[in-house]
């Protein structure tokens, strides 16, 4: 199984309290060293998935204390080996994580339900917690991606190139190829992250980048037009000048997978190719088409664009919240519903309108 290796930075006073939250699984090696600053290193190999309860409980154990810091690392490999599965019952009858007589805790914390937004009854840890990187980890990851980096624009920028040489050409693979290098699921994953966790931060960077990338490949799709002699009829081309079920159904399996992925650690590289295909190509042929003077098509180009794009959204923040990604404090919990209506207003009235636009046409 994929491990993590928890380190955590508290006061040497709080060593005990520390020790206890991670004793909730006996097979799971913990050990600790004193530091010469007052504080002391508690270690533990978690499981990579389901342990964000140990996290929940770190947290509204020693948040307000000083020079407080969980790391989690990822590891390669341990010997003797930890067992597969560390739900089962340890050895002292009790289940693992701390799911055996805490009394709605891991190793006797108890949840505070001043400060948590987990119900005051719900174990630290229970069997509602799903199997999925903490909300730590995968923040972590999803931020790395929502940058409106020069990185991030530049690979932008020459898949857009590669994608419009494709269309171009009518070559399908080298319209693929544009789509392996495109970076452009690190904003859509931003942006449904940030909605399930209420994050106004990692939102705001996640759309600038989103809005920098679209302008980027639209704009240098729509110079290529005005300089080449672009064929509308082509294949590649007249494929994408039209929004059909097919391509709603694409953008939210598009969508969806790119949140499970994620969600589940093991990265998101060749689901990010299939989120670029429903919005790179259809990006790049608005681009050529309006460009070259063929506004009718290139309308058509922009509206499948936009519809992939509301469909991948909605479909990677709905399977973040089935996943049970939330924040742990009742003030960023607050925050976070207003952000889950403001969203489900916003990308399913749009879903709603396009579903319409389909019906009717």
């Amino acid at each position: 199984m994929s491990l993590r290796l928890l380190q955590l930075l508290v006061a040497a006073e709080h060593r005990d309290q520390a020790m206890e939250i991670l004793r909730g699984d006996d097979r799971v090696p913990q050990w600790n060293t004193d530091l010469a600053d007052g504080r002391v290193l508690v270690q533990a190999l978690l499981p990579a998935t389901g342990n964000e309860p140990v996290l929940n409980a770190l947290e509204e154990a020693f948040r307000d204390t000083e020079g407080y810091r969980v790391t989690f690392l990822p590891v390669e490999a341990t010997v003797p080996r930890l067992e597969d599965d560390p739900s089962e019952t340890g050895p002292d009858g009790e289940a693992a994580n701390g799911k055996g007589s805490g009394g709605g805790a891991v190793g006797g914390t108890r949840v505070d339900p001043e400060r948590s937004i987990r119900e005051a009854d719900e174990e630290v840890g229970s069997e509602k917690v799903p199997a999925r990187i903490n909300r730590e980890e995968l923040y972590t990851d999803v931020l790395e991606g929502s940058q409106a980096s020069p990185y991030y624009l530049a690979m932008v920028a020459l898949s857009a190139v590669v994608a419009c040489s494709g269309l171009m050409l009518d070559d399908v693979a080298v319209i693929i190829g544009a789509m392996v290098i495109a970076p452009l699921i690190g904003p859509s994953m931003g942006i449904a992250l940030a909605t399930a966790l209420g994050d106004l931060k990692l939102g705001r960077a996640a759309l600038l980048a989103s809005v920098a990338g679209v302008s980027v490949a639209f704009v240098l799709s729509a110079a290529a037009g005005l300089f080449l002699n672009v064929d509308p009829s082509g294949s590649e081309i007249a494929a994408r000048t039209q929004l059909g079920w097919g391509n709603l159904s694409l953008a939210l399996a598009a969508g969806a997978a790119g949140a499970i992925s994620l969600a589940q650690g093991v990265g998101a590289g060749l689901v990010g190719v299939m989120v670029s295909v429903a919005l790179l190509p259809p990006l790049a042929v608005a681009g050529l088409l309006i460009g070259s003077g063929y506004l009718e098509g290139g309308t058509g180009a922009l509206l499948l664009t936009a519809a992939n794009v509301v469909c991948v959204n909605l479909a990677a923040t709905a399977a973040f919240l089935v996943q049970g990604v939330r924040p742990n404090t009742w003030w960023e919990g607050d925050r976070r519903k207003r952000a889950i209506w403001v969203a489900g207003f916003l990308w399913g009235g749009l879903l709603l309108a396009l579903v319409a636009i389909l019906a009717l046409g």
